[in-house]
Order: structure tokens, then sequence, then C-alpha cells
């Protein structure tokens, strides 16, 4: 068994943008798909997260500098130091929860494809740390490793079944045809989606609003089209960032606020390319997999590949959102009662919070940014109360906490509200364990019913035709 992990956990440590690839020519040879096409589509979907993870650096590089920029001048001086997601996924991985949610993760995802309680194919097994960083705070609560492997798994489902019944949508919204999203951040704050999304819709005059893609190029012309959207807002930002900024003269100013716009305007055009390359990589298993279900079962099953929500951030929907809550997420920490939390490296990752959220608004920019400013308020509270046991995890995984500071958090996880709920539920053990079987239970039949009901439309469509 050591053997085995150990295996995982070298494929794991390579990254997703080489494990990925791996994981794709696996599926591939085992659909049937010739060597050389199997592994070009492997390489294809590698190509495509590198470019993927190059824009968000392209971004980092000028937005970090800008955020630093909007702290001091707003005078912002909070004791919860935000270290990103990068480190968050090593604090998940250097327990032994980390570890072991690996091999428990496939096997949850076997079982809950052979149940028919999921259509999805997780291939993104790297991002398996989403639930383990659940599994290593709770067991730095409690100490109970048994307990803490089954939150980090009721998590997992919950997220599966989540990435299933979005999946139509983001095939619509996201453009990702035969692709879910079973990850952990994104998939967590489509329940809050859903709610906030249902009042709105109940509130007159403000149910009237709808700003999409196309109505940006409606109602403004050329610059509703990414290449210039794109270098508005960049430049706002910009602005916002320098034009106050004290020692800086005025050329240079203008300098810092054109290289945004030109920046973000660039990432808006490059993001949707290099989705698109990661999407054609993806076609040879989909379309194998595609073909092995209408053979093994008549036509009638529709199964997902599983993805890293990286594949939706080329929506310019999801691009003008996140890029435009930056500054709202550090106004919101300057005065937001009881923050104590200052995000600041984790900023960028907003591009990973939206792509479900705009799929549930069916790809409308003003409620997922209403949606979005919501869940960052509430993210903040989330990331000032986690902080302690962030900062505990961190040291039991032997993490180095920055230099000058005390406790560490997350914006783009530690102000997640599935880990803070499965931390809250973790204090009444037995409570946490019925809790957690009777919504896994729940979730599992209300899926696989929807997954039984499609799959007698889909074989009534083909005895049709």
């Amino acid at each position: 068994m050591k053997y085995i992990v150990d295996a995982i956990m070298y494929i794991v440590n390579l990254g997703p943008t080489v494990m990925i690839p791996i994981v794709m020519l696996i599926f591939g040879l085992c659909m049937r798909v010739p060597f050389a096409k199997a592994l070009r589509g492997g390489l294809m979907v590698g190509i495509g997260f590198i470019g993927l993870n190059a824009t968000v650096s392209i971004l980092t590089s000028v937005m970090n500098p800008a955020i630093k920029n909007m702290i001091a001048i707003a005078h912002i001086n909070l004791k919860v130091i935000d270290v990103g997601w990068p480190s968050a996924s090593a604090i998940a991985y250097g327990t032994a929860v980390g570890v072991s949610m690996i091999p428990l993760g496939i096997l949850i995802n076997i079982i809950m494809l052979l149940t028919q309680t999921t259509q999805t194919i997780d291939v993104d097994i790297w991002d398996f740390w989403h639930f383990a960083f659940s599994g290593s705070l709770v067991y730095q609560l409690t100490h109970d490793i048994v307990l803490s492997l089954f939150l980090a798994s009721v998590n997992m489902i919950v997220i599966m079944v989540i990435a299933d019944r979005m999946a139509p949508l983001s095939e619509k919204y996201l453009s990702l045809p035969g692709i879910s999203i079973p990850h952990g951040y994104a998939g967590s704050f489509v329940p809050s989606a859903i709610v906030i999304n249902w009042i709105l819709e109940r509130i007159p005059g403000v149910n009237k609003i709808h700003l999409n893609a196309e109505d940006f190029n409606k109602r403004f012309g050329d610059w509703g089209e990414p290449t210039l959207l794109g270098f508005v807002i960049g430049c706002i930002i910009g602005a916002i960032a320098y034009a106050a900024a004290p020692g800086v003269n005025v050329p240079d100013k203008i300098g810092k606020i054109l290289l945004m716009g030109v920046t973000l305007s660039a990432v808006m055009v490059i993001t949707p390319k290099m989705a698109a390359l990661l999407l054609q990589g993806v076609v040879p298993v989909s379309n194998a997999i595609t073909g092995w279900t209408q053979k093994k079962f008549s036509g009638k099953r529709k199964l997902y590949i599983g993805m890293d929500t990286a594949v939706g951030i080329g929506s310019p929907v999801v691009l003008a959102c996140a890029t435009l809550m930056i500054p709202v997420a550090l106004i919101f920490a300057f005065i937001l009662p009881g923050n104590q939390f200052l995000p600041t490296i984790g900023l960028v990752g907003f591009v990973f919070m939206f792509p479900l959220i705009v799929s549930v608004v069916h790809g409308d920019f003003f409620r997922s940014f209403i949606i979005g400013a919501i869940n960052v308020i509430l993210g903040l509270w989330i990331g000032t109360n986690l902080a302690p046991l962030i900062t505990k995890a961190a040291r039991a995984a032997k993490f180095p906490i920055p230099k000058g500071s005390s406790l560490i958090s997350s914006i783009d996880h530690g102000s997640d509200p599935f880990p803070w709920l499965l931390v809250q539920v973790a204090n009444y053990k037995w409570v946490a364990y019925i809790l957690g079987i009777a919504l896994c239970a729940v979730l599992v039949l209300w899926n696989r019913h929807h997954i039984v009901a499609d799959a007698k439309t889909g074989s009534a469509k083909a005895n049709a035709q």
C-alpha cells in the first residue's frame, strides 16, 4: 500500500501541468485511443494549463505591486497575513490526512461511478488538496484521523454532486462541452450563489438588471469587446492603485496605469485561447468516453471529464468580475467590523471563484459581481476565524510562517465556506457523523435520480431517431 501511495504522491507532486497530461494519457489508453493521439491530447491539456497559468502569472506580476500600493494608500494594517493557495495546498498535503486523501478520493470517485451517483470522471487528482485541506484543519482541531478523513470525504462527495448538476450550465455558459468542474473552491460558492440569485430575482427593479457578454457588446459597441473592455478595466484598477501614489511623478503614474490596461487587455484575449487549446486536448478522450458509454449503456448515460476550474477562466465575465473584485475586497477588509484578515497574494485567485457563479446566473455580470461581493464579505470573516487553526496546521506541516506575522490564512481557500462549516460541526463528533452521512445520502440519491432520469430521456431520444 505504501508503494502505491508513494507512486501516486510522486505524480501529484509533479504539479497539475505534468500530472493531468499523464492521467489523460492513461485514461485515453484505457479507452483504446491510439497512443500517439492520446499522448498528443494529454500534451495539449498540459500546454493549455501552462498557458492559463502563464496568463494568471502575468496578471499577478502587475497586480501584486498595485495591490501593495492600494494597501499603503488606504493604510490598512491587519494581523492575519494572506499566504495564497500554493501555501494552502502545501499545508493540505503536508499531513497524514492529505496523503491519505489521494487514494481515498480515487476510491470515492470509482464507487460513485459504479453506483451511478456521479457522472464525473475526476482526472484533476492534484486538486484533491481542497478536500485534504478541510480534513487537515479538522485533524488539527480534533486529532481524530478517522473523523478528519470522513469529513474530507463528505466535502468531496458534495463537490462531485455540485459538479454534475452544474455541468450542463458550465457547458453552455463557459463553453466547456463534456467537462465538469469538481473543484473544491469554485464549487463551494454554488449553494450561496443559488440562494442569492433566487433573492435577487424577487427584488423589484433589481430583477430587471441584466448584463452578460452579449449585453456588453450591444450597450458599449466596440468598447464591450474583450480587448477594449480589458484595457478599460485595467486602467481603472491602475488609476485606483497609482493616481494618488506618493513619491511617483505623473509620467510614471500614467505609464503604470497604461501597463495595467494593456496587460489586462492581453489577459482577456489570450486566456480564452489557452482554454481552447486545453479543450482541444480533452476532445480525444471525451469522444472515446462518449463512444464507450453509447456502446456499454446503449447511449443512455453521459459522463463528464472533471477538470480544474482554470478551464472556465476564459469567460470575459469571469475575468471582469475577478479583476474588479480585487479593490472591492481591499475596501471590505478595511471597513468590515471584526475583520483581521488582509488579503494580498491570493486576490488574483478570484478568477477561480467565479466560473461556477457565472454559470449559476447564466453569464450575468451584474449578478455574478453581487454574489461575489457578498461571498468576499463572508470570506473575510471566515478567514479571520480560521486563521489560528490554519496557522497551527501550517506549523504541523513544517510550513514556514512569514517573518513578522503570527497568523496566516488564504483568501482563495481559507475563506471557503465548506472547510469552515466542517470545522464547526467537527466540534460535535457524533453529530458530525450523523449529519455527514445524512447529507451525503440525500445528495447522492438526488443526483442518481437525475442521472437515471437523464439516461431515460437520452434513451427515448435515441429510439425516436
